[in-house]
């Protein structure tokens, strides 16, 4: 089957797919299409001409959203699709990309039982070992890629790239080159930070927050997401003692799976009244800020002091 649907909305799964699918069609011509911007028939137009440079064409169809909400004009097209399916030219390939299905649709029906069906989710840990080839790291090393790049798959390997290159000569990654090398945001450390203040290790929370201050962050977005990740951290616990797993709190509140995974691993570490006392301790200093009364600083200082 030359026709191919993929049912993802990461950017480097969609891609690892569609390379593999290139390179086992070598010699092809290879066409990109934008279905946000014109219509599946001109992909399909593409698929029965004759090309003169190429026997064989790949055309790739980015952002077919509709096949999960269509609308009543473009029905006709996804007639149109479906019937060039059911006859396609064997000589070329077809890749559909939607980020969801519905399957009550008949057309998404007709469309998933014409076209091979790609689903990935690729383990991150695979990920990483397939991409680093020759190179060597550590289970350890890896998760704390993984912590730093908040499981973005896409920028898991681009910080690879940097490793790689910075370890060109024992090709050995360790979690001080991780530490050395990988760009941090204010997001990635933030847990650590809560840590820090939760294991009362004052000195690595000053060195966290001049870090934050030096990386150009004001005190206003330090603990606005500070405050953010401890009523995540509750809100997971609340939701935990509820019966919900994880994938359900994710949904329920709108969060990356990743998030909530490192949230429900600090769970047991913090009591509701550590939690709450340092939600209202942030939103005071907070208050004093937006009021003019302060700037926050010595406040906050103030709180690192005294843990």
């Amino acid at each position: 089957m030359n026709n191919y649907l993929i049912v993802a909305n990461d950017k480097v799964e969609i891609d690892l797919i569609i390379n593999k699918i290139i390179k086992e069609n070598p010699n092809s011509s290879v066409t990109y299409y934008d279905l946000d911007n014109t219509y599946i028939t001109n992909a399909i137009e593409e698929l029965d001409t004759y090309n003169l440079l190429a026997n064989k064409k790949i055309v790739i169809c980015k952002n077919f959203k509709s096949i999960s909400t269509i609308k009543e004009e473009q029905e006709q097209n996804l007639d149109i699709l479906v019937k060039y399916l059911k006859n396609p030219n064997i000589d070329n390939t077809l890749i559909l990309i939607t980020p969801n299905l519905d399957k009550r649709k008949k057309a998404v029906n007709d469309i998933l039982k014409l076209t091979k069906v790609i689903e990935p989710d690729t383990n991150i840990y695979s990920l990483i070992n397939s991409y680093i080839k020759d190179y060597k790291i550590d289970d350890k090393a890896k998760q704390l890629l993984i912590e730093y790049t908040g499981n973005n798959k896409e920028r898991i390997l681009n910080e690879l790239d940097k490793l790689m290159n910075y370890k060109n000569n024992d090709k050995l990654i360790t979690c001080n080159d991780i530490e050395l090398i990988v760009t941090k945001t204010l997001d990635d450390n933030i847990f650590h930070f809560i840590d820090s203040i939760l294991d009362k290790d004052k000195n690595y929370a000053f060195t966290l927050y001049n870090n934050f201050i030096l990386y150009g962050y004001q005190l206003t977005n330090i603990i606005s997401l500070l405050a953010n990740k401890i009523r995540l951290i509750y809100n997971v616990k609340v939701l935990i003692n509820k019966g919900y797993n994880e994938k359900e709190i994710a949904e329920t509140l709108k969060q990356h799976p990743y998030t909530i995974k490192l949230a429900h691993e600090k769970i047991n570490k913090y009591s509701d009244e550590f939690l709450l006392k340092y939600l209202k301790i942030l939103a005071n200093i907070d208050l004093n800020i937006k009021s003019g009364k302060s700037d926050g600083t010595l406040e906050f200082n103030r709180v690192l002091a005294e843990i």
